[in-house]
C-alpha cells in the first residue's frame, strides 16, 4: 500500500511513496534504501535503540544486512527506492565477481550520498512508470548492477583488485550467447544468465556485450523479442495475447507500447498494413 513492488529471482524491489510514519522490522534479505527526496526528520536504528537522527539529502543510501533489526521514523512525504536480496543472491554474485563468497556488509555513515545508487533507483522510478507495464528483464538488470555495486562499495571486498578488461565478446562466444537468446526469446533472459552462458562474470560480460553489440543485454533481448514479435504479427493471424505470451513479454498492453514507442504503430496497424500468410 506504500507504493509499487516487484518479486525477481532472490530480489525484491519497491518505490515507496507513503506519508509520515514509523517502522521495525527484522528479515532476512540485506536491504538497501535510496532517498528520492530529502528527509529534513530521518531516524534510524540499526540493531540498536541509539538513534541517529537528523537531515537525510536527495540520494542518502541506508543499508541493512541480513537479520538486522531495523527501526526508521519520518515526519513528512517520503519517495524512496527499496531493493532487498537474499543472501544467496548476492553470495552467488559475489562467487562470479570476485571468486570469493565470504564477505561483510558495511553500511555507511548516515546521511551518506551514494550518485551511483541513486541513478539506479531513478532508472527503477521510471521503469515502475512504463506504459504498458515494466520489464522484468531491465529490473533484473538493475538488480545485477545494483548488487554488484553494494559489493564493490560497502562489503569487506571492496579491495579485491578489479580486473581491467577491454574488448568485446569472442565471435564464437557472441554467436552462442546470441543463439541462446533467440531459441529462448519466450522466457525471461537475466544477466546472469546470459553470462553463464558466456562463462564470464556478469559485469564482464555486461561491458564486453554493449561493445559488441552496441547495447546492454536487456536492451539487445527487448529488440529481438520486438522484431519476433513483428514478425509473427505480419505472417500469421495469431491472436497479439499468444505472440505478446511467445515473445516473452509480460502482456500485450507491454508489447503494443513498446511497438508503439519504437515504431509508432500498434500492432494492428502493422498488421493491417500486411497481408498474412496462410498458415
Amino acid at each position: 500500500m506504500w507504493g509499487p513492488q516487484i518479486f525477481l529471482d532472490n530480489a525484491g524491489v519497491a518505490y515507496t511513496q507513503t506519508g509520515p510514519n514509523s517502522i521495525r522490522y527484522i528479515q532476512q534479505a540485506h536491504t538497501i534504501h535510496v532517498h528520492l527526496a530529502a528527509e529534513p526528520q530521518w531516524e534510524v536504528a540499526l540493531n540498536s535503540d541509539r538513534k541517529a537522527i537528523g537531515m537525510a539529502p536527495l540520494g542518502a543510501i541506508d543499508i541493512a544486512p541480513a537479520t538486522s533489526e531495523v527501526f526508521a521514523r519520518w515526519t513528512q512525504q517520503k519517495r524512496s527506492m527499496r531493493l532487498d536480496i537474499d543472501p544467496t543472491r548476492l553470495k552467488r554474485l559475489a562467487c562470479t565477481e570476485f571468486e570469493n563468497d565470504t564477505f561483510e556488509l558495511r553500511p555507511p555513515k548516515f546521511g551518506f550520498i551514494d550518485k551511483k545508487a541513486y541513478t539506479l533507483s531513478l532508472w527503477m522510478q521510471r521503469e515502475f512508470g512504463s506504459e504498458g507495464g515494466y520489464n522484468l528483464e531491465t529490473f533484473d538488470a538493475l538488480v545485477t548492477i545494483y548488487s554488484i555495486h553494494l559489493l564493490r562499495t560497502y562489503s569487506s571486498l571492496h579491495k579485491h583488485p578489479f580486473p581491467l578488461v577491454v574488448g568485446g565478446l569472442p565471435p564464437t562466444t557472441w554467436n552462442r550467447v546470441r543463439d541462446f537468446i533467440y531459441g529462448n526469446i519466450g522466457t525471461t533472459l537475466t544477466i546472469e544468465q546470459l553470462a553463464s552462458v558466456a562463462q564470464l562474470s556478469p559485469s564482464h560480460f555486461n561491458r564486453a556485450f554493449k561493445q559488441t553489440a552496441g547495447q546492454s543485454p536487456h536492451q539487445f533481448v527487448i529488440s529481438t523479442r520486438l522484431e519476433h514479435a513483428r514478425n509473427l504479427v505480419v505472417t500469421t493471424k495469431e491472436p497479439f495475447s499468444q505472440i505478446a505470451e511467445a515473445t516473452g513479454f509480460s502482456n500485450n498492453s507491454h508489447m503494443t507500447a513498446l511497438m508503439k514507442r519504437i515504431w509508432g504503430m500498434t500492432p494492428s496497424q502493422i498488421r493491417g498494413e500486411h497481408r498474412p500468410e496462410r498458415n
